[in-house]
């Protein structure tokens, strides 16, 4: 993903941060966190934590406690997206991450909360799909 992509998706949460609850909000700052190693080239990788760490000390400080669910789900989701290893190995943990993510959602009654935790495995899928695309991955690419 090129610089501006991410700068356009950074502006979109920016721009709705004022209409959304706190854990809607640390979801997309997390979404966020998960696209930066994504962006090319890498020079602009570290514009784009810059970003994403400036709103993420906006919501700390506005930030009232979140659910132990939501908690949980942004634990695994972090745990996921940090994976090390070959990219199958990581694969594996994004999907993981994915299912642990899901089975945290369903124990969840309230219908807006599961929907904010379920979310998260987004930007695990959009990991999945990169490294699944990558070239040390699928040589026929």
């Amino acid at each position: 993903m090129d610089y501006r992509t991410f700068d356009a998706e950074y502006a979109q949460v920016l721009a709705a941060a004022r209409s959304m609850d706190s854990a809607t909000l640390a979801g997309e700052v997390e979404r966020l966190r998960a696209l930066v190693p994504l962006v090319e080239p890498r020079s602009d990788q570290s514009q784009a934590e810059l970003l994403v760490t400036q709103l993420s000390q906006v919501l700390d400080m506005e930030q009232p406690s979140v659910s132990g669910a939501m908690a949980a789900a942004v634990r695994v989701h972090r745990r996921a997206r940090n994976a090390q290893g070959s990219p199958t190995e990581r694969i594996a943990a994004l999907r993981a991450g994915i299912d642990e993510i899901g089975q945290i959602a369903d124990t969840v009654a309230e219908t807006t909360e599961q929907h904010q935790i379920l979310a998260l495995t987004e930007s695990l899928a959009m990991q999945i799909e990169a490294l699944e695309s990558s070239p040390a991955t699928n040589p026929d690419r």
